[in-house]
């Protein structure tokens, strides 16, 4: 079961999202909540290139 590993930009902590508990808002954005502070966070999806389909990681 594939996982989304993240650093939230509220509290600088790495957390581990489950597949089954990301939220696609709209085709091009998910919505997570971070599980240590409990943000919402908007993560915007790369639609083109070699990585097209994954998560933009804040590069």
């Amino acid at each position: 079961m594939p996982m989304l590993v993240r650093k939230c930009p509220k509290c600088s902590l790495l957390f581990w999202i489950p597949e089954q508990d990301i939220v696609y808002s709209d085709p091009n954005t998910m919505k997570v909540i971070c599980t240590h502070c409990k943000q919402v966070l908007r993560i915007p999806m790369i639609t083109q290139g070699a990585n097209a389909g994954s998560p933009k990681m804040g590069h």
